[in-house]
């Protein structure tokens, strides 16, 4: 090659297409390799919105016949203008949201409890199931006093029982429409992940983004008879960002916690201001993380879960969205009989899309 400059070209410009060919083939598969991580991630993250629909419909089926059944019983009656219009107005408020803005947890129980003592002092049957919904939905005691003094005991009974089964159909229909919308989030995410696609700036609401996933997996802490303390203490709830996919960190930090609770235990969300940062914590009451464990938590495919329980990307997951698409970070704090996840976000950072 020192010699002879013709075959040198030669030798090195192939050498350089090879290196050129190498290095393209390199990052083509570790692109290959990141989408087969985020597509395991993506069939993890779809089992909770499509567990939650299938379960919704099966219960809105219910809930139709019971509605048919009262509905019929109602027309039996005839009504007065005055309370037509009362229904009418009853209804819209039903049907015009899916979930009041979201309270603490004490603030909630009271609110529950004081709507369903006014509902047995009316005589209404099922007050105490039926006051939770409707409290749920943002119905306040002074919206019903309408139909207290226009309808008369038993037609009373009939119109409100009517209506909570009417306002727990529109929830299950907004709960399957949460699920199908996590579903496209997901797939818009891969594709925002496979075509850097950018996202526009936006308003964030946290308090919202955690009640949403709190009723997605209701049923699933339903089952296991776990409950939820909320402090949602924040001033201020609201991130102004480009980051996306927030509402897998709470579905994540939830289910995670959830798997860890015992059963009848308690699980607790808090979120405070700091300089700065919006702060969320997700804790739970299990047997904690051990010491030697901790480092690796948050690495792909590692878990502590038994075979078969977990892909070990949930965390992974949560602390790539968090610090990659929000510019945060996450600190975890274990003990024995007590877990709890601290997630930092940047109010005014705009991080890369997720």
């Amino acid at each position: 090659m020192a010699n002879c400059p013709p075959a040198r070209t030669v030798v090195l410009s192939n050498m350089t297409q090879r290196l050129h060919a190498h290095i393209a083939e390199a990052a083509h598969r570790e692109k290959l390799i990141s989408l087969g991580t985020l597509a395991a991630g993506l069939m993890h993250e779809l089992h909770n919105p499509g567990s939650a629909a299938k379960r919704a419909a099966s219960q809105l089926r219910t809930n139709l016949l019971r509605l048919q059944e009262l509905s019929l019983r109602s027309t039996s009656k005839s009504k007065t203008p005055v309370q037509l219009q009362c229904m009418h107005d009853l209804l819209e408020h039903a049907v015009g949201s899916c979930h009041a803005p979201a309270l603490s947890s004490l603030e909630q129980a009271d609110a529950e409890e004081a709507m369903s003592e006014w509902l047995q002092a009316a005589g209404v049957e099922n007050a105490y199931s039926i006051g939770p919904a409707l409290v749920e939905i943002g119905f306040e005691q002074n919206e019903l006093d309408c139909a207290k003094e226009v309808f008369e005991s038993d037609s009373l009974s009939d119109m409100l029982n009517w209506l909570e089964a009417l306002v727990s159909s529109v929830s299950l229909v907004c709960s399957i429409e949460e699920s199908v919308g996590r579903v496209s989030e997901l797939v818009m995410a891969v594709k925002k992940f496979a075509y850097d696609d950018r996202c526009t700036l936006r308003e964030v609401d946290v308090h919202d983004s955690i009640q949403s996933t709190l009723t997605i997996l209701a049923h699933k802490m339903r089952q296991r008879q776990i409950t939820v303390a909320k402090h949602f203490d924040a001033e201020q709830p609201n991130l102004r960002t480009t980051g996306v996919a927030i509402s897998q960190v709470w579905t994540n930090l939830l289910d995670n916690a959830i798997d860890a609770s015992p059963d009848g235990g308690e699980i607790d969300v808090h979120t405070w201001s700091e300089p700065g940062f919006l702060v969320v914590s997700v804790g739970d009451k299990g047997a904690g993380i051990p010491e030697e464990m901790r480092e690796r938590i948050f690495d792909p495919f590692f878990t502590t879960k038994p075979v078969g329980k977990g892909t070990g990307l949930g965390l992974e997951i949560v602390k790539r969205i968090v610090t990659q698409a929000f510019g945060g970070r996450v600190d975890v704090k274990s003990v024995p009989g007590s877990t709890q996840f601290i997630v930092h976000l940047p109010r005014q950072m705009v991080g890369a899309s997720a």
